[in-house]
């Protein structure tokens, strides 16, 4: 149910872009880098189902030329273990091939 609401609002966003202007659609190498990060973030969340990815809040996925993994961003809010919700950024380095997590650093994005 919360993915169908997240996916929803995500395509209203979409929809507010310019008139004439198409958002490029992300590669499938940008969208397997983003789910691995994604996947990570929701094993080790405490309250997995207080996840919520903020509109706007991811970067755009960047390759790192010197060896190909690749480097992305994604804000989201999440309750902590006494039921609080705060703001995170997660960064995330993902193989070349953006199946294998590499690195993980979550910060408080206040």
């Amino acid at each position: 149910m919360k993915q169908l609401i997240t996916l929803l609002s995500v395509l209203a966003l979409s929809a507010c872009g310019k008139a004439g202007a198409p958002a490029a659609p992300a590669s499938p190498l940008d969208t397997a880098a983003r789910r691995t990060c994604m996947d990570t973030i929701e094993a080790r969340a405490i309250n997995r189902n207080s996840i919520d990815y903020l509109a706007g809040g991811a970067s755009p996925v960047v390759p790192n030329s010197a060896n190909g993994q690749l480097d992305l961003s994604i804000k989201f809010s999440a309750k902590n273990e006494i039921g609080m919700a705060s703001t995170l950024l997660a960064r995330c380095l993902v193989s070349p091939d953006g199946k294998k997590l590499l690195e993980i650093t979550v910060k408080d994005s206040r």
